[in-house]
């Protein structure tokens, strides 16, 4: 039972450990000897103390020893309570939902375990309410923590643009690890500093705390602090960000953006696939994103840049070249606030050079660029949504083969979904989705490995999971524009995957070609909102 503490108008959220559940003491063991075959007698997480975007499994064993075999329904329901960043403040919600339904043929085996897939989506609390059959429900605690430890939002990749004409707070949510004896997590100094490296302001005018901690090991929590501030007396600006807190300092550049007015008309830019690091070519992707950056200061002027995934190559932490610092040192050329959401090449970190081995950890990403994977925000009376479109799926995991030709993302998981029509959406809004592996095609995947497709649009390169769900939740929710990478091509696509003859023939689902990979052809999209309503999304060089 969380326990919930009012002090001055500052709301505390305590977890006792004995609430949040650690997997390995939620384990059931029951004697398979006493156990009626079909009944659960052990549930695990395969990682004691999940983190943001971890692929782990739940594992679920149920007892066989019978002569006739049947099929058991197991059915796993996730029952959580969490965080997220939505319009640019984070937030703890609840929900409830289906994560996994599945057939189970019991025999005369002893006992028959099931892994079953799960990504985490939400960092904070999840129970899982596991049935089978006509025995009774047992129920499994899993905490998921951040991925990493320091300021998870504003970040370089997530920054936060404040109206002051609406007195919109800044809002910085802190994550850092303690033993449980340990001191909780304290903000001692906030400070803003132009990105111009003029006067700094320490903000002192505090109008609001939220704080509680998950399970992060043994004897191990992470503090989780949400503190909310009054920025009117700070002027028009972009600036970084620096919060000390009583054990560390953390930074972000180019975070935060003070206006004092939201314009009604306005440009943002799509680049997408910049492969910064990449080693099979003679490119040097990171001078040809300053070059584009340089185009964009002094061309377009966009609101803000979004990066639609494949911003790095491949990671490796014990080269001497550090791709995310590469990339960062790009992004800082830019004027304008950058968004971003992560690729499958975000997650391609191996010791071996030169070979791309699907991985499913986005620990640098979130270390380097943005600490979140999905979130959302309005600006100018549009709705943007920034989901992360998984790892890669399909071909590499039904038909493991080396040379791996057309890599789909996993998808979206259960929670996405929900999260997207019930948390990130507005659909009283026109809405634009972001993410990097496209949910439309005009071709099918064909030969071995390849996902079935049952619906009238192609799936080749596509996302896998929930995406018949994706595009219908885009025909009835007010979506323009789905912005997508990955394919290294420029295409628009109505739901059904014919090209476009009608502008406005909402929604749309765009591909972007690469912004540096093609030097006749570097550059990208740039979409014009005017009052709400998109007038714009042309490819553009930017020569």
């Amino acid at each position: 039972m969380k326990k919930i503490v009012v002090l001055c108008g500052i709301i505390l959220l305590v977890f006792p450990v004995s609430s949040v559940g650690i997997s390995g003491q939620n384990v059931i063991f029951n004697k398979t000897e006493t156990a009626t075959p079909g009944e659960i007698i052990a549930m695990s997480c395969s990682e004691p103390y999940p983190t943001l975007g971890q692929p782990v499994s739940l594992l679920i064993t149920l007892a066989g020893k019978t002569r006739e075999r049947f099929n058991e329904t197991l059915t796993i329901i996730d029952e959580f309570s969490g965080f997220v960043l939505t319009n640019g403040e984070m937030k703890w919600i609840s929900g409830s939902l289906i994560e996994s339904q599945l057939n189970v043929t019991i025999g005369i085996l002893p006992r028959y375990t099931k892994k079953i897939p799960w990504y985490p989506t939400v960092v904070g609390n999840h129970s899982f309410h596991v049935s089978a059959g006509v025995t009774s429900e047992k129920q499994l605690n899993v905490s998921v923590g951040f991925d990493v430890e320091g300021i998870i939002t504003p970040s370089l990749g997530c920054p936060v643009i404040i109206n002051k004409n609406n007195s919109d707070p800044l809002s910085i949510t802190i994550s850092e690890e303690r033993v449980i004896t340990e001191e909780p997590t304290h903000l001692a100094k906030v400070m803003l500093q132009p990105i111009d490296g003029t006067e700094s302001y320490q903000i002192e005018e505090q109008i609001g705390k939220w704080y509680t901690w998950i399970n992060a090991g043994m004897d191990i929590v992470e503090d989780e602090v949400i503190v909310s501030y009054d920025v009117d007396s700070i002027p028009e600006g972009f600036y970084n960000i620096m919060v000390i807190t009583i054990t560390a300092n953390y930074t972000w550049p180019h975070a935060v953006k003070i206006m004092n007015t939201t314009p009604t008309d306005y440009t943002v830019v799509q680049l997408s696939d910049i492969h910064v690091g990449k080693h099979s070519n003679v490119i040097n992707e990171k001078e040809g994103l300053i070059r584009l950056f340089t185009y964009i200061n002094e061309i377009i002027r966009p609101e803000f840049v979004i990066l639609s995934g494949d911003s790095v190559d491949w990671y490796n932490q014990k080269s001497k070249r550090n791709v995310y610092a590469d990339l960062q040192e790009a992004i800082l050329q830019c004027d304008s606030p950058v968004y971003t959401v992560p690729g499958n090449h975000e997650r391609y970190a191996n010791s071996v050079l030169f070979l791309y081995f699907p991985y499913t950890n986005l620990t640098p990403y979130h270390r380097y660029l943005n600490p979140l994977s999905d979130y959302s925000m309005q600006y100018g009376n549009m709705n943007y949504v920034f989901l992360d479109s998984g790892y890669e799926y399909s071909r590499w995991e039904i038909q493991p083969k080396i040379w791996n030709l057309s890599p789909e993302g996993s998808g979206l998981t259960n929670t996405q979904r929900f999260l997207l029509e019930n948390t990130y959406g507005a659909r009283q809004m026109n809405q634009m989705i972001i993410m990097h592996h496209p949910a439309v095609s005009d071709t099918n995947d064909t030969g071995l490995g390849a996902l079935p497709n049952d619906l009238p649009s192609g799936n080749n390169e596509c996302i896998a999971m929930n995406r018949g769900a994706f595009i219908l939740y885009c025909l009835e929710n007010n979506v323009s524009l789905v912005l997508t990478g990955h394919t290294h091509k420029n295409h628009v696509f109505t739901s059904l995957g014919e090209e476009a003859t009608n502008d406005t023939a909402w929604p749309l689902f765009i591909q972007t070609d690469s912004a540096t990979l093609n030097k006749e052809n570097n550059g990208g999209r740039i979409i014009l909102v005017q009052h709400g309503e998109i007038i714009g999304y042309d490819y553009r060089p930017f020569n």
